[in-house]
């Protein structure tokens, strides 16, 4: 009886604290545990457990040295309009008023090692289209990209001006058309080289969003990674074109 009365009350209060933290921006600190307590008028074994329950649904972060984090917000996209379908950082602000523009740090082309080869489903020592930018969102810097293409899918992606340029866009120009995106988000310190680029302090905390792009037939055609400061909105979803 008492098991089923606990379980009962974590429900409750884990159900009470998701309407609280819905409610605040991206990323919000959580009140502490002590806090919570007073608010909730609860013990502290229960709020634990509904913390850890929001964890791992993905909707609390927890940053050693740094506390806890709301992350559960996302943004809602339209997709209705097949031009502003979702689909890329550019697409996805376009369709909230957003302006999006981008400095390009290196365009290259690589020899996927094993990791890549994976994340690509290709062959090891397959060629690669190596693209690294910092994103802006009306002229405030937001990312640091790296985009990686199969070179096969699109030999001339080398010769493209990106600063300008939307890399989906130039895909489906080349009949090579996106249909899903895999986004997923964890929340880590950052290393000397990402926080010198985002203009951060080393071990400040980041976003990191890793993203798998497919065609229609199910083939992987992207494999990208973003990384921004944590405090800065981000989001996860799964993106699809009917």
């Amino acid at each position: 009886m008492k098991q089923e009365q606990d379980r009962f009350l974590h429900a409750q209060v884990q159900e009470k604290l998701h309407r609280k933290f819905d409610a605040m921006p991206y990323m919000s600190p959580i009140p502490s545990e002590r806090e919570l307590c007073q608010e909730y008028g609860v013990s502290r074994p229960t709020i634990r457990k509904a913390l850890a329950a929001m964890e791992q649904a993905g909707l609390v972060s927890r940053i050693q040295g740094r506390g806890s984090f709301y992350i559960g917000n996302k943004v809602s996209i339209d997709y209705s309009n097949p031009q502003k379908n979702g689909l890329g950082l550019s697409h996805t602000l376009t369709s909230t008023g957003k302006v999006t523009h981008s400095h390009v740090l290196q365009q290259v082309i690589e020899v996927a090692d094993e990791k890549l080869a994976s994340r690509l489903q290709l062959p090891e020592g397959e060629l690669v289209f190596h693209l690294q930018r910092l994103r802006y969102i009306d002229d405030d810097l937001y990312s640091l990209a790296n985009d990686y293409i199969p070179l096969a899918l699109c030999p001339t992606l080398i010769d493209i001006d990106f600063s300008k340029a939307s890399l989906l866009d130039a895909l489906e120009e080349h009949g090579i058309r996106p249909c899903r995106e895999d986004k997923l988000i964890e929340v880590m310190r950052s290393d000397q080289k990402t926080a010198t680029y985002l203009r951060l302090k080393k071990n400040a905390p980041i976003s990191v969003t890793r993203i798998t792009t497919y065609d229609r037939d199910g083939r992987i055609i992207q494999y990208a990674t973003s990384k921004s400061d944590a405090y800065k909105s981000q989001f996860r979803v799964t993106s699809t074109i009917s």
